[in-house]
């Protein structure tokens, strides 16, 4: 019988920072009253952010109408002029239409050109959204006044997979009174009756583990491919000495797989905790604690699973 806390728990909400902290500090809150009114937006509401984010987030990731309808259709294009381009090599009867065949494939390939532009058009428009571009600016502003962001979405940045430069970072801003405001703390401040979470041990150690492996199978494959040899290097040789290499590499690749599958499962259970850990950081948020930046593991994971708009 399955147990149901085996069950992948639902990946958060997580904002970068909440409504509450935004509101706590006067001057912050009316800095990000100021640049809310410019795009009609409440940024200290928790869930009109979390639904713009969510907007965002499948214009430019690839899973919104913005650039799919459009990209579906340039590749359909595209494959539609091929045919027609060879058409009358394929169905020799079609020879004598071969003109007409090429000036539908001329279309379809600058039908098709026109696809990917609108596509590129209406990526770049999201890219540029005037609410996101504003948000960016609140989150700027909340770091300046000494707030600790949880995480900042690589897509809301601009940021492609990896340790690359983002096309649109949070903006320099100054607050007033800047200049004499102490540097921000390493750990966020209290908040009086909600604290934020414990990190369990399981957690702290799946992120230690967490970038390791991933070897075990082309190891194990490549045991068993040599155990395969040896064994037909001695049916070829008539050597029976080369069966014995059958046996070794057979063990030792069974050996490795079994290691990798044990290390896959104690991988996925941290995974699990990561998850409900996150879903406690996201609770705290919820009830108004300030919470702890997220290591770059836990952010990641967060990205992979859709926190920001799941």
């Amino acid at each position: 019988m399955s147990d149901s806390r085996d069950t992948p728990p639902t990946a958060p909400t997580l904002l970068p920072v909440s409504g509450a902290e935004l509101r706590r500090d006067p001057a912050l809150y009316e800095a990000v009253r100021r640049v809310g009114q410019r795009v009609g937006v409440d940024f200290t509401d928790d869930e009109r952010v979390r639904e713009e984010l969510r907007r965002g987030r499948e214009a430019l990731a690839g899973g919104g109408s913005a650039t799919a309808g459009p990209g579906c259709l340039a590749f359909l294009l595209v494959i539609v002029a091929a045919g027609l381009g060879v058409a009358d090599q394929i169905s020799p009867s079609l020879a004598a239409h071969r003109p007409a065949l090429l000036a539908g494939a001329g279309a379809c390939a600058v039908l098709a050109v026109a696809a990917m532009g609108w596509a590129v058009v209406r990526w770049q428009r999201a890219r540029r959204d005037p609410v996101h571009a504003a948000y960016r600016e609140v989150l700027a502003l909340a770091q300046a006044h000494g707030l600790t962001l949880t995480h900042v979405p690589d897509w809301l940045v601009g940021k492609a997979d990896g340790p690359g430069k983002p096309w649109s970072p949070l903006p320099e801003v100054a607050p007033p009174g800047a200049a004499t405001r102490p540097p921000a703390p390493s750990v966020p401040r209290g908040t009086g009756d909600v604290p934020p979470p414990r990190k369990p041990a399981e957690v702290t150690e799946w992120e230690r583990t967490a970038d390791q492996g991933g070897w075990h199978d082309e190891l194990g494959g490549l045991l068993a491919l040599a155990g395969a040899g040896a064994a037909f290097w001695a049916y070829v040789e008539d050597q029976p000495v080369g069966y014995a290499g059958l046996v070794v590499g057979l063990a030792s690749a069974i050996t490795v797989w079994v290691l990798g599958h044990r290390q896959g499962v104690r991988k996925e259970r941290g995974r699990q905790a990561a998850l409900r850990h996150l879903a406690d950081v996201q609770a705290a948020q919820a009830a108004g604690a300030a919470v702890p930046e997220l290591s770059p593991q836990l952010r990641r994971l967060l990205e992979e699973d859709g926190g920001t708009d799941s």
